[in-house]
This record gives C-alpha cells, structure tokens and sequence, in this order.
C-alpha cells in the first residue's frame, strides 16, 4: 500500500514537472526570431527584386510594340497619299490630314519617324530600325 501511495505521488511529480516544462517552452517561444526575420526580408526582397525587373521588361516591349501599331498606321496614311498622288513625308502626311498629328515615339531612345514610298512600297523607320515592314 505504501508502495502504491509512493508510486502514485511519485507519477503525479513526473507529470507536474513534465507541464511545468511544458508550460516553460511554450511561454519561451511567443514570437518570430531575429534571424527568421531577416530570413523572410530577404526572401520578400529578392523576389520583388525579381518582379520589379521583369515588370520593366514588359514595359519596355509594350512600347515597342506600340512603335510598330504607329509605324503600321503611318504606312498606311502613307500608301494612301502615294494612291492619290501626294508627296510621302511626315510633314505632308500631317499638313494633307492623312494622319492627325506627328507621331512621337513612346521610347526614350527611338528618335524620329521617317517615311518613304518608291513602287507602290512603304518603309518605316524610326531612328536607324525599320519598323515597317517588320522584320
């Protein structure tokens, strides 16, 4: 009987220190460390590093594609002043009403439209590129 009082006091001790500790560790761990702090920053940062870039990208190809939709319509203003005889130019395209403004480029780089006709064919450029034809 004794034995069995003695056993009994002591599990019920294993089973208070053991929740003592228990109650120890989860009160120690309340929060983020500093290092996965810093580990979940850099993580944040590299990838919008990675947005950010490919962000840039897109734009820089959507305003070339814009360039080349204007070079397209510039031709076609083009083909159909050399239908009715006029003399092709930017210049002329504008002052004959066969395109309602000069048309700027949308890149920072990309200069000046020029446009020729010889043949029945239009070229486009813009700075030294050809934009029309497309290559």
């Amino acid at each position: 009987m004794i034995f069995k009082k003695l056993s009994k006091i002591k599990n019920d001790m294993k089973d208070t220190i053991s929740f003592k500790k228990a109650t120890v560790f989860a009160k120690k761990r309340k929060g983020f460390s500093l290092i996965e702090v810093v580990i979940a920053i850099t993580l944040m940062a590299i990838l919008s590093g990675i947005a950010m870039a490919s962000y840039t990208k897109v734009q820089q190809d959507a305003k070339k594609n814009m360039d080349y939709t204007t070079a397209a319509n510039i031709a076609t203003a083009a083909q159909l002043a050399d239908a009715d005889g006029v003399t092709v130019s930017i210049e002329s395209l504008v002052s004959n009403n066969y395109l309602q403004s000069t048309p700027k480029s949308q890149q920072n780089n990309g200069g000046a439209f020029t446009v020729t006709a010889s043949d029945g064919k239009v070229i486009v450029m813009l700075g030294q590129e050809q934009y029309y034809p497309r290559k």
